[in-house]
Formats: structure tokens, sequence, C-alpha cells
């Protein structure tokens, strides 16, 4: 009978003990669960945009910056990716009331699906889209860690397409969204 009794006592206290093990560890940040690229983990949470990157000569050096003509810095548009209740992967994109966009939906906010598909992001608007001209698409994406900050680079523009409607076509092309990570959800 003792030696059942120091078998339960001594398991319980393992038990214990690895759940006080577990409690104490801190989640990964978001430059850990970028670390290594693109991924569900990385994606998750949200980022904030001051506007779509385009490339620029100055002298003979390519520089790419926020378009001035379409500059949300002072406020940003922000992407959320979350899991919602049905466990689907779902983004909330809510554009900065900065926007030139000729064309604004009514609740300034487009809603849809996302996966990760290697080293892309397949993303699929499905409320809030009347004004894209491209609701679905699969676009590269380069996740950058420097120190603590992450910026996720979408390598074609999607959201802020709207945003350059009235941009000549090679900017269009060569344009890109650059999102800085905020918080988690």
């Amino acid at each position: 009978m003792t030696i059942k009794i120091l078998a339960s006592l001594a398991m319980a206290a393992t038990l214990f003990s690895a759940c006080s093990d577990n409690a104490t560890t801190p989640p990964p940040s978001k430059a850990e669960q970028c670390a290594a690229g693109l991924s569900n983990d990385c994606v998750l949470g949200t980022w904030s945009i001051g506007g779509p990157t385009v490339m620029r000569t100055v002298g003979t050096d390519v520089v790419y910056i926020i378009d001035p003509s379409h500059n949300l810095e002072a406020s940003p548009a922000t992407l959320k990716f979350y899991v919602d209740e049905n466990q689907t992967n779902t983004f909330e994109f809510a554009n900065s009331p900065l926007g030139k966009a000729d064309c604004k939906t009514a609740t300034g906010k487009t809603y849809g699906l996302w996966d990760v598909v290697g080293t892309s992001l397949h993303l699929r608007a499905r409320t809030g889209n009347d004004c894209m001209a491209v609701n679905e698409a699969t676009i590269p994406v380069e996740i950058s860690v420097v120190g603590g900050q992450v910026t996720m680079t979408l390598k074609q523009i999607f959201f802020m397409e709207p945003e350059m409607k009235q941009s000549d076509a090679v900017e269009k092309n060569t344009a890109t969204e650059v999102y800085t990570f905020v918080t988690a959800n």
C-alpha cells in the first residue's frame, strides 16, 4: 500500500512540475515565429502599412519608398490575420482614412480568406472587395526580421491596388506592400 501511495505522489509531483515549467515558458516572440520565414504562426496578428512601396531612381541608386502621393504613415492601414470560430484562416484589411483611392468601400474594410502556400500567401477577398481589380491571388512574400521588428513584403500590390488605380502601369506592376508587425491578436 505504501509503494502505491509513494508512486502516486511521485507521479503527481512530476505532472505538477511539468505543468509549472510550461506555465513559466513565455510564448515565442513574432521575431522567433518568423525567423524561419513565412508560416501560419508568423502571419497571425495585426500588421500595419504606411502605403504602397514604389521603386525610385536616385542618381545611380534604386531605392524603395512609400509612394509620396499615397503616404498613409500618419494613420496607417491595418491587416489582421486570424483564425475564426470555424477554424478558418481569415483576414480583415482596414484602409486608412487618409486613403486617396477613387473607389472606397462602405465600411473601409475588406474581409477574406488566406493560406500559406510555400513562400507565398494565397489571398481571397470575399467581402468589401468591390474596389479591387483582382479578388484572388497567390503572392510571393518576403519576411524580414531585424532585431525585434518583423516586416512582411507582398511582392505585388493586392490590398493597395485601389490606391494605385491612377498610377502608370510600370509603377503599378513594380509596387509592393510592406507591412510591419504590430501586435498578436
